[in-house]
């Protein structure tokens, strides 16, 4: 074998090495992104239900301070004090500070208070999912980058088969283009 054509095979070999290298970290990292996506995607979803919840027990909570107000009013118009007092001592502090506002009762304030944490809750699972989005992309992103090294790391098997130089050259450069679109692809993921 002559010296051309040794470091023509030691060149194949590292060739094969990098390319099995990126392949290896860029899938590896593919699949640390989508597990990642995958448990945020999951945990969104659990907080989103929660704040489903939060919402339908907040609007009992205002279905019962409606009635209970209701009930208050009638109280005192038919002038029985004791009875009006029972009702509005049974209002949530939300309802008896928006009683207490000359925009009030029940007015957006108070609406805004007994809807906050189910808001606050959704929000974070409003945010988390977008994350989630995030991830599954940057997995996805990676796997282009596994597709590009996964090309060239054969290209370059076929050139470490082929007996014709020109076509093992054309061969070992498309796997440098291959390598390169790979690591570029890989780095611009984020």
């Amino acid at each position: 074998m002559s010296n051309f054509e040794n470091k023509t095979e030691w060149s194949i070999a590292g060739l094969i090495a990098l390319l099995s290298i990126l392949t290896a970290s860029t899938a590896y990292y593919s699949h640390m992104e989508d597990s990642n996506s995958t448990h945020n995607y999951f945990s969104s979803q659990s907080i989103i239900v929660e704040a489903n919840s939060l919402y339908l027990e907040a609007n009992q909570a205002i279905m019962y301070d409606m009635n209970s107000y209701d009930s208050y009013v009638i109280a005192s118009n038919d002038g029985n004090e004791s009875l009006a007092m029972f009702y509005f001592s049974g209002l949530s502090q939300s309802a008896v500070d928006s009683d207490n506002r000359t925009t009030g009762p029940f007015d957006d304030q108070y609406f805004e208070e007994m809807y906050a944490y189910a808001s606050l809750r959704e929000s974070e699972g409003q945010e988390l999912a977008g994350i989630a989005e995030s991830q599954n992309n940057a997995a996805d992103e990676y796997q282009l980058a596994v597709l590009f090294s996964a090309v060239g790391l054969s290209l370059t098997g076929w050139a470490s088969v082929i007996t014709s130089t020109r076509l093992k050259f054309t061969f070992m450069g498309s796997s440098v283009v291959a390598l390169t679109l790979s690591l570029l692809q890989a780095l611009s993921v984020g």
